[in-house]
């Protein structure tokens, strides 16, 4: 009888890790009230040199990437700047623990996620004008350059057009 509890323990916790491993990425995203972007025309950056410990070409790339995707959507990068763009990239380890049966047995189970967050401030007042965050189950031993990049696109994608 015990052999079956755990095989159906084993079962129900590959289960859950194979549906943690191919979450979508959860976005937020958050705009001050009464703000009209498209008056804005240039941006600059906050800072451009990457969180300690971050790989630094990866930051750049990310930068270079966020430089296209607003010339796209009629924004230029100049100093002086009308906003700033300021990039926070991370990542954390996350537990959960999950109750299997009625004797109290729980399983943890430990996954790392990444965060991009993106932040527009009015340069002239330095108020918040918009939010947004991307997180993302990552694997740490095997960085997926490709699905970073789709999750930036898909946060730029919220960034309002001019």
């Amino acid at each position: 009888m015990q052999r079956k509890q755990l095989l159906k323990l084993g079962l129900a916790g590959a289960l859950v890790f194979a549906a943690a491993a191919h979450a979508k990425p959860q976005l937020s995203v958050d705009a001050a009230g009464g703000v009209d972007l498209s008056k804005y025309t240039t941006y600059s950056w906050v800072k451009t040199s990457p969180p300690p410990g971050y790989n630094s070409v990866r930051y750049q790339r990310a930068l270079s990437n966020i430089n296209t995707r607003m010339a796209a959507k009629g924004y230029r990068h100049a100093e002086p700047a009308d906003f700033m763009l300021a990039l926070t990239v991370g990542k954390r380890q996350k537990v959960d623990l999950d109750a299997w049966n009625r004797y109290g047995y729980r399983d943890a189970y430990t996954r790392t996620e990444g965060e991009v967050a993106l932040d527009a401030f009015d340069a002239k007042t330095k108020k918040a004008l918009w939010h947004a965050k991307i997180t993302d189950i990552i694997n740490p031993s095997k960085p997926d350059p490709a699905r970073a990049d789709a999750a930036l696109t898909k946060l730029l994608e919220r960034f309002p057009s001019k």
